[in-house]
């Protein structure tokens, strides 16, 4: 036996140099264009690889219960004429682009035969409506006064019917703006100033790029594929000055002008002064927000920007919707509001001071509609099997549950249960509000806290776990889907023991010792049953003991489910640094060991999880090492924080940016980095050190990524091998 061990260990540490050298070889670097915005209504995006603006959503969700969210842009850019000559800059590289210091606001600038433009796009807050503004500020950086010039912009939205939504458009200019309609309503195009107007039939895309200006046109009548233009001129613009502009794009459903006015009455007239307005409530929101001691300038620069996108990511809707998190930033498909990923949204909204964005998102969840799923799937047993509050999956747009299937049935997730309670207790712990539980106090307990209780199995081989479930990775209900997960338990015990700490807060003490007796019974159940040989937390209990990783099952030690030091903390880690690193990077985590492409991806929620782990492990250097690449990675594109970093180049991945396992992870890291050392009263005793399990655990983090590596490798092979460590 001691023969075979060694000459694994011989094998690995070949193993650890080779991966650790390529580790070395990779850098952060630019991988992403696409840069988002929202005023939590509609949203918008410009494509700095594409040099225009390329979304404009009537809705920052994805759909309702009855339709899909739709998509009114085609592209929009301007172009430039100079001394007779004209240029699309949608043709034009941009020399710079970025959000305005943190801000919801996309800053582009680009410049040709000496002329400098720079434009600002944003959605005001204080306009109900799908809105973007854009502000042209346009610098003549030649020697001579502008001689023959004009700034053109061309905007192509899909308003009609037919499956382009380009049949029967028709824009006519009224009361000093172009009404754009069609199957989707109303589309406003208000320019500043005075200028010239014009669309289909005489499309400003060629009447451009033949060399010509703009003439007006009044109606384009019926038209597939209507397209509207603008142009102002810029003849006699001094030697370095600057002449701004601006046009407000803005969408109504029911085609009401007179009522979207109103909406827009908000807006400055004059360019400027919108600009300086939306900074200064940017800046007004900012104001409100607590900032982490001993952030580095980069770290601030990111963390300014997730606040942004915490605050663009909620919605703000008429009706039941208001208040939800969506998962990811248009255009990407995760703009669904899962009750996972708006959970850690709201936590981080928490640690950062964001009070009412934060009882705004908890006020969602403990209304909306659910109970799709009490009873009973295709075996006649219980779903939830009573009725429950958050939903077991996420939500449509105007608040009402869905989950998705497949072949395996629906997905039905009891992990969101325990999230729901834990943030809603850090939201009472922060502000005091106690009337808020009093006012939702039976979706709070009765709905969620006793549900939990009452999935815990009285009998049989898994007494005392909450029920199989599709949890985290939604592995969907059938057919050996559903499994009693690490992560479910997990955040049962944290929901519960966060459950009580409310019930005591107000006088519900009964109450409050039978959520903690809970919490406490799967905690001990988790301890006996989830640990292998080593002491690693596995990923579930149906698969055999040390043969699966789940890297969430690490909120174990971020929640005390199991002590944050020592064996436990030591094994889990070690075996995800020896089954999750991305080896082909040297960077970051899988989120799991199941091998599909999606699941070997570096996951970033993973990372900023670890490295919270890793640090209250005393492995300090690793978890600065994972919060200075994603960070580095960050600062490289925009600030954003992705789904996934691709697992060769580590490209971004997956959508762009994610709220709450991007931007809300990212916060609560760089709070959970000054947090104080881990052991409180929720802290169980360390299940025990088998004899000799201590010898090649390394807790410090000193030994270097190779060193660690190979630790980690050591012990998952020996795990494999189903012994202890030697």
């Amino acid at each position: 036996m001691r023969a075979a061990v060694l000459a694994i260990v011989a094998g690995l540490a070949t193993a650890s140099l080779s991966l650790t050298a390529h580790a070395q070889a990779l850098a952060p670097h630019t991988s992403w264009s696409l840069l988002p915005w929202s005023n939590g209504r509609g949203a918008g995006a410009y494509d700095v690889a594409r040099t225009r603006t390329v979304s404009f959503k009537d809705h920052l969700f994805q759909r309702t219960v009855d339709r899909a969210s739709r998509e009114l842009a085609f592209d929009a850019y301007p172009g430039l004429r100079v001394a007779g000559q004209n240029q699309w800059l949608g043709d034009r590289p941009a020399s710079a682009a970025s959000y305005d210091d943190g801000r919801g606001i996309v800053r582009v600038t680009q410049a040709w035969n000496g002329v400098r433009v720079t434009q600002s796009m944003w959605s005001p807050y204080d306009v109900d409506a799908a809105v973007t503004v854009t502000v042209f500020e346009v610098e003549n950086t030649t020697g001579a006064a502008l001689v023959d010039a004009a700034l053109f912009q061309i905007d192509n939205f899909h308003v009609g019917s037919g499956g382009a939504g380009t049949a029967g458009e028709r824009i006519v200019w009224a009361n000093g703006a172009y009404e754009e309609r069609g199957e989707a309503g109303l589309v406003l195009q208000r320019p500043s100033g005075t200028g010239k107007h014009a669309a289909s039939p005489q499309n400003p895309y060629l009447t451009v790029t033949a060399g010509n200006r703009l003439t007006d046109v009044a109606d384009s009548g019926p038209f597939d594929d209507a397209v509207a233009g603008f142009e102002w001129d810029l003849s006699g613009l001094p030697a370095g000055e600057t002449r701004r502009f601006m046009l407000v794009v803005a969408h109504r459903a029911d085609g009401d002008r007179a009522a979207l006015d109103a909406q827009l009455a908000a807006i400055p007239v004059d360019p400027a002064a919108a600009l300086a307005a939306a900074r200064a409530e940017w800046d007004a929101f900012f104001a409100r927000a607590k900032v982490p001691d001993g952030l580095s300038v980069d770290e601030l620069a990111v963390y300014r920007q997730q606040l942004a996108i915490l605050r663009m990511g909620q919605v703000r809707a008429d009706g039941p919707g208001s208040g939800q998190i969506i998962a990811s930033m248009p255009t990407g498909m995760w703009n669904v509001a899962w009750v996972r990923d708006q959970a850690y949204a709201t936590m981080a909204l928490v640690h950062a001071g964001l009070a009412p964005e934060a009882k705004a998102a908890l006020a969602f969840w403990w209304t909306a509609s659910t109970g799709q799923y009490v009873c009973c799937d295709r075996d006649g047993g219980p779903w939830v099997g009573t009725a429950y509050a958050p939903s077991v999956v996420r939500y449509t747009g105007d608040g009402v549950e869905e989950s998705d299937a497949n072949a395996q049935g629906p997905n039905v997730e009891f992990d969101g249960f325990g999230l729901a309670l834990a943030a809603t207790a850090d939201y009472v712990d922060a502000t005091d509000d106690l009337a808020f539980v009093t006012t939702h106090a039976t979706a709070i307990f009765t709905k969620t806290a006793d549900v939990l209780v009452s999935l815990i199995e009285a009998s049989g081989a898994n007494e005392g776990l909450v029920r199989a479930d599709s949890s985290i990775w939604e592995t969907h209900w059938y057919d050996g889907g559903r499994k009693h997960f690490a992560y479910t338990q997990i955040t049962a015990v944290h929901g519960l023991r966060r459950a009580a700490d409310l019930a005591d807060r107000v006088n519900r003490s009964a109450e409050a010792a039978t959520y903690r007796a809970a919490a406490d019974r799967i905690a001990a159940t988790f301890a006996a049953r989830f640990l292998d040989g080593a002491g690693a937390i596995q990923a579930n209990l149906e698969e055999p003991a040390g043969s699966a990783l789940d890297a969430a099952a690490v909120e174990a030690l971020n929640w005390d489910v199991v002590p944050a030091t020592g064996r436990v903390a030591d094994a889990t880690l070690d075996a995800f640094r020896a089954g999750l690193w991305n080896t082909a990077t040297g960077h970051g985590y899988h989120r799991n060991d199941d091998g599909g492409p999606y699941d070997r991806r570096e996951w970033i929620v993973i990372d900023l999880r670890i490295a919270t782990a890793a640090r209250r492990a005393g492995r300090v250097a690793d978890a600065d090492a994972l919060i200075a690449w994603v960070t580095e990675q960050a600062r490289l594109n925009y600030d954003l924080v992705p789904e996934n970093f691709d697992r060769v180049t580590a490209d971004y991945s997956g959508e762009v940016p994610m709220v709450g396992f991007g931007a809300g992870a990212y916060v609560m890291s760089l709070w959970d980095r000054g947090a104080p050392a881990p052991g409180g009263p929720d802290a169980g005793p360390d299940p025990g050190t088998p004899p000799g399990a201590g010898c090649c655990s390394t807790s410090t983090g000193t030994g270097g990524p190779g060193a660690l590596l190979l630790t980690g490798l050591v012990g998952w092979a020996l795990r494999r091998a189903k012994r202890p460590y030697m």
